[in-house]
């Protein structure tokens, strides 16, 4: 049952969802660009790929920080995943001028290879 409660004069929403307890863990990756392969893509911009593939559990979430050079500005990052299952990307985004975080959740009841790619301007 759906619960509403007034504050301030705006009603809340209050019948939050429990974290549910098939979730196993949270685990972080630090990848860098000295282990990737780079791209060019032109006019200043470059893709870095990792070619080893990282292990997600069923229900696990996994962070990764990807990291490129230090004069390189992140413009975007995604992942490919074999076998495709449903695996979700939950946040995306930089937390520095040259990293971007990534964080997925494994929906499936199959762990899967993740292979993450990331997308930078050089000489920022």
């Amino acid at each position: 049952m759906s619960h509403f409660s007034p504050v301030n004069g705006w009603l809340h929403y209050t019948n939050r969802a429990k974290q549910s307890p098939e979730i196993m863990s949270k685990r972080r990756v630090d990848l860098s660009y000295q282990n990737a392969s780079a791209e060019d893509l032109g006019q200043g911009f470059k893709r870095y790929t990792w070619r080893s593939g990282v292990l997600i559990n069923s229900r696990d979430y996994l962070e990764f920080r990807l990291e490129a050079q230090e004069n390189e500005g992140v413009i975007s990052a995604g992942y490919l995943s074999d076998p495709m299952e449903n695996i979700y990307s939950l946040q995306n985004g930089p937390i520095q001028p040259n990293v971007m975080v990534l964080v997925l959740h494994n929906a499936s009841n199959t762990e899967s290879a993740i292979f993450p790619w990331l997308v930078v301007k050089g000489e920022i």
